[in-house]
């Protein structure tokens, strides 16, 4: 016999012992009598099992719990993520309206359609009338307002562009030298300035050439205020929206109470917990 089945018998033996110490037991001592029924390589062929199923089981322990920890921090994360977006989109509502709303779907509504309005139309700004349902509100839209939507909810990229130039060289009188300067310009806008100045003498030439520029843009992937942003990830029900009727302080808060759990691969518990509240702006995993 090799050393692999002579540990295996001790194995064996010291199983068999222990059933017959706690055969006293009506369930244990039935067991026992089970066991002593097997045959020898039946026994070890249960022990092998065993030990794999003992291996799976210990290596369960030890990472599904972080699986689910994981889980549960991405959870959380995408909750905080999805509460900011409804914040900001009462902030820019109540910069429209003079007020905030609880009614999600229409808040998210209203802003997007003030967005497409100003994207269709630059000029569109001031007292304008925006069009929800069929049904008209008045609004105030600020100036700017459409490059604060795009860099609050769309994530942009930098792009490079080549710019292409006319190059007028020009004179210019300069009193303190008593003499002419040669100043070098791009554009026609820039020259029709400077040909209305009393120092201006003359244009001496003009050329092309070309200039790289960086700048940003959001149109790729313009962020849209979906419904679905309203719903709670874990559990699909809406974020609760609620104003003081004293303070008129807006609140923005998870509908996911600290005693919810799911069940994990029948052993272990989802626990979100609460994923906290904004109230009057003020969110407490932004001080982290």
């Amino acid at each position: 016999m090799n050393k692999l089945t002579l540990t295996k018998n001790k194995i064996l033996n010291l199983f068999t012992s222990a059933l017959k110490t706690v055969g006293n037991l009506t369930v244990v001592r039935k067991l026992s009598q089970w066991w002593d029924r097997r045959a020898t390589h039946t026994r070890l062929l249960i022990l092998d099992w065993l030990s794999v199923i003992g291996v799976f089981l210990l290596i369960a322990v030890v990472y599904v719990p972080k699986s689910i920890w994981a889980e549960e921090e991405r959870y959380l994360i995408e909750s905080h993520r999805r509460m900011d977006v409804i914040q900001s989109a009462e902030n820019f509502y109540h910069t429209l309206t003079g007020s905030y709303t609880v009614d999600g779907p229409f808040l998210f509504a209203l802003v997007s359609q003030t967005h497409d309005s100003m994207i269709g139309d630059s000029t569109f700004t001031g007292d304008q009338v925006i069009h929800v349902g069929g049904i008209p509100y008045q609004v105030d839209i600020p100036d700017g307002m459409i490059y604060d939507l795009d860099t609050t909810f769309s994530v942009g990229r930098s792009l490079r562009k080549t710019v292409l130039d006319t190059i007028y060289t020009m004179l210019i009188w300069n009193d303190e030298r008593a003499d002419n300067d040669t100043v070098y310009i791009s554009g026609k806008a820039v020259l029709a300035r400077f040909a209305s100045d009393l120092a201006y003498r003359g244009l001496i030439d003009s050329s092309f050439g070309s200039h790289s520029e960086v700048y940003t843009d959001y149109d790729w992937n313009r962020f849209r205020l979906n419904d679905e942003l309203l719903l709670s990830s874990v559990i699909r029900e809406p974020f609760i929206i609620e104003i003081d009727s004293t303070s008129k302080e807006l609140r923005i808060a998870s509908p996911i109470t600290n005693d919810y759990v799911e069940t994990r691969y029948l052993l272990f518990r989802f626990k979100p917990r609460g994923h906290g509240a904004i109230v009057d702006g003020e969110a407490p995993w932004r001080r982290r």
